[in-house]
């Protein structure tokens, strides 16, 4: 049998390690919650910090919706001004005519939702039309343009054929690349297509007076036609 000194040693090991235990878990126990804390601290810290820079983003997002559905307001109005030169329009294309629509391209152009909104792919291909049409507004004595019951494939045929008499290889690069299946990486490649179109577009207009009237029309019809197409298609490639 166990003296009570035994016994009393028995409990006070027992009671110490019972301490021990307890105090194990405890320290266990804190130190998971100090963790958890540090880790939900640094997360919300994180956070903090990231919130500008998300705000930024959905800022930036908004703007540019909000920008895009301007430029859908402000190319329909530019793309309603183009009609005279629509082959199936009945207006009579002359110098007047020519020098009017001019006019009307700079009224949109200088307006509040005009050319603020052209894009740089967009940019040279309106200036090509408008540099066209004034060189041809302006140029000595009177002209007109026959309108021809031609498809659209036949007046590329004609603007092609005097494109190759200038040498204007980069213009007609452009219509390559415009042909059905093309506007492979518009974003990239749109600018330097559009000054090389306006470039050979103004190498036509220098010699207006040599051209017959079936020529003429080809010409304003298929620069109007393409400054559409590029519109439409820098619509469409911001929203795919």
């Amino acid at each position: 049998m166990l003296s009570w000194n035994e016994i009393r040693d028995v409990i006070t090991w027992g009671l110490l390690a019972l301490g021990g235990y307890l105090l194990f878990l405890l320290r266990s126990a804190t130190e998971a919650a100090v963790k958890t804390t540090a880790e939900e601290t640094a997360k919300a810290t994180i956070e903090q910090l990231q919130w500008p820079a998300a705000l930024a983003r959905e800022l930036q997002k908004t703007r540019g919706v909000e920008r895009q559905e301007l430029r859908f307001k402000s190319y329909g109005a530019l793309w309603k001004e183009l009609r005279p030169l629509a082959i199936y329009d009945a207006t009579v294309i002359d110098k007047k005519v020519v020098g009017d629509l001019s006019l009307k391209l700079s009224d949109w152009y200088f307006s509040e939702c005009g050319g603020l909104l052209l894009t740089p792919q967009a940019r040279d291909f309106y200036f090509a039309l408008q540099d066209l049409l004034r060189t041809t507004s302006t140029c000595p004595g009177d002209w007109d343009a026959n309108r021809s019951e031609e498809s659209k494939g036949d007046q590329q045929s004609i603007l092609r054929a005097v494109l190759t008499e200038k040498s204007a290889n980069g213009a007609i690069g452009v219509l390559d690349y415009l042909s059905p299946g093309g506007f492979e990486d518009w974003q990239n490649k749109a600018p330097n297509l559009a000054k090389e179109w306006r470039k050979g577009i103004n190498n036509v207009a220098a010699d207006w007076n040599k051209l017959d009237s079936r020529q003429r029309f080809a010409i304003l019809q298929q620069v109007g036609s393409v400054l559409r197409t590029t519109l439409a298609n820098d619509l469409e490639s911001r929203v795919r």
